[in-house]
């Protein structure tokens, strides 16, 4: 069976995530290797803890796979066959050369949350490390995580604590639908997202599809003097 599908769909929807890395494409790669070059990374040690098991018999789908470091690390990590899926196609040139590189093979597609363009029950995993929170509709994107992965598959999130969007809602006086306007990089960039609630992360589409393993609530940027949690990593296994 094909993992991926013969003509994936690109994306056409003016998500200002989408639109942002698509300006911004290299120097954001850029920023986030600096900034996690003297940083803990907890998120991608839980990623890679997750996975590291049985890691040469599974099919990783990295869904915004951003410029490629994580989906290159997979591969190096032994898995038998990564797939980088980017709706930004400036981020997605960034994946090509960091892949061109790095001396092991990773497939590159454009697509969205939205429409995967793989098959279903194709893959092993999906990881999704600060991109899933970036769409507004979170059980659109279970349902096509479900559709994709195989029975037992794992799907991986890193995103903002829902505390931590609701102290951001609550700082730019936000009415409901608006987006939040988050400064990253030390202020050098600011993103435009919506903000989500754990009951939509652990919203009823999710516990159709998925069995939570593990909730790690954590300090993003590992600062100890950061009271409430910034950070929220998940483990969903496919039912």
């Amino acid at each position: 069976m094909s993992v991926m599908h013969e003509s994936p769909k690109i994306p056409t929807e003016k998500e200002p995530a989408y639109e942002f890395y698509n300006q911004h494409g290299k120097e954001y790669a850029d920023l986030q290797r600096e900034f996690y070059s003297d940083v803990p990374d907890s998120g991608r040690r839980f990623f890679r803890e997750a996975l590291q098991e049985g890691i040469e018999h599974k099919i990783i789908a990295d869904i915004g796979c951003g410029a490629g470091d994580d989906a290159v690390a997979y591969k190096q990590m032994g898995a038998k066959q990564v797939i980088g899926i980017e709706p930004s196609l400036q981020m997605l040139e960034e994946a090509r050369k960091t892949v061109g590189t790095s001396g092991v093979e990773v497939d590159l597609v454009a697509g969205a949350w939205e429409h995967l363009p793989l098959a279903s029950e194709s893959v092993d995993a999906v990881t999704a490390r600060y991109s899933f929170h970036v769409i507004q509709n979170l059980d659109r994107a279970y349902e096509e995580v479900a559709r994709v992965l195989k029975k037992n598959g794992l799907f991986l999130i890193a995103a903002p604590h829902p505390k931590h969007d609701e102290k951001v809602i609550e700082a730019q006086n936000l009415k409901k639908g608006d987006r939040m306007r988050v400064p990253i990089f030390n202020g050098k960039f600011t993103v435009e997202i919506p903000p989500h609630t754990m009951e939509e992360y652990l919203s009823e589409t999710n516990k159709k599809y998925f069995d939570v393993d593990d909730l790690v609530e954590y300090s993003m940027h590992e600062d100890p003097t950061e009271t409430d949690p910034t950070g929220l990593l998940l483990k969903f296994r496919r039912k």
